[in-house]
């Protein structure tokens, strides 16, 4: 999306203070939250609730508990309620054939759980094709996520995720929770509000804004790993995890991104605030 120096120096809790304050007080977003991404033998920061506060809990759902309401979430191996997001995180190796372990809430939803090979390798995408319905989330008529297995192996392998497994934690805050700088910043906008922070950083940057995502693994992978991994912004309409499980609100839309971009919105969101007016969007 373009390189720029405007917005260097300025920390995740001002970034943040000044994005919110771009939209006005009658129409604030949902609070961007930061996200860490703690590879092995790194220290992981202490929070007030711990990780085994949140077990079973999603990658979807610890980004929403601090996005709204102002909890740091640390997610590892152990507490993490979906595989999908454990692969995507580079928590677990993709090929591992022993489910996890205890309270997982996506997975709590299946007859028997599944492995992380066996997202990796698309029975659980497509587990009526496959033979596989108890890997169902739904139901005897659950149709998988996929018509044929063939059509689920394609889908993940387009599926962004820190592999091999090199992380040992993934931690979900909000501004002025944590004195860490974030990785990747993540914010749920409505469309109306994606429109203004695209064309700040367009405003500096001239670049359009390329939007890649197949409606699983929406948080972990499209929001998170693809800005880690690829240094770039990226969008989402969240997915069946995030809102079926995760709670996102149908009216929202996700963007994800490193931190040095986020600050470069910001900077292209306020300088260009006369020729982007918000209050002239209906």
């Amino acid at each position: 999306m373009g390189d720029s120096h405007e917005g260097v120096g300025m920390s995740f809790e001002e970034a943040s203070t000044r994005f919110v304050r771009m939209f006005g007080e009658k129409d604030p977003p949902v609070r961007p939250v930061g996200v860490k991404l703690i590879p092995k033998g790194k220290e992981i920061p202490e929070t007030a609730v711990s990780p085994a506060e949140y077990q079973g809990t999603p990658w979807c759902g610890a980004v929403r508990i601090a996005a709204t309401e102002n909890e740091a979430v640390v997610i590892t191996k152990e507490n993490v309620g979906c595989p999908a997001a454990a692969i995507a995180l580079g928590l677990v190796d993709e090929q591992q054939t022993e489910h996890l372990q205890g309270k997982r809430k996506y997975t709590d939803l299946m007859e028997r759980p599944a492995s992380p090979a066996d997202f990796t390798n698309g029975l659980v995408y497509a587990c009526k094709d496959s033979g596989n319905m108890q890997f169902a989330l739904f139901g005897k008529d659950d149709t998988g996520r996929y018509e044929t297995l063939g059509t689920a192996i394609r889908a993940v392998s387009g599926m962004t995720a820190i592999q091999p497994a090199i992380m040992d934690a993934a931690v979900a805050y909000p501004p002025g929770k944590l004195g860490i700088t974030p990785d990747v910043v993540i914010v749920g906008v409505r469309p109306k509000q994606a429109l203004l922070a695209i064309q700040g950083h367009n405003f500096l940057t001239g670049s359009r804004f390329e939007m890649s995502t197949i409606g699983i693994r929406a948080v972990c992978a499209d929001l998170t790993a693809v800005p880690f991994l690829e240094q770039r912004a990226n969008g989402s309409f969240f997915c069946l995890g995030a809102r079926a499980v995760g709670g996102w609100e149908g009216d929202l839309l996700g963007l994800g991104m490193p931190f040095s971009l986020f600050r470069i919105m910001v900077t292209g969101m306020e300088k260009s605030a006369s020729g982007f007016p918000y209050k002239a969007y209906p």
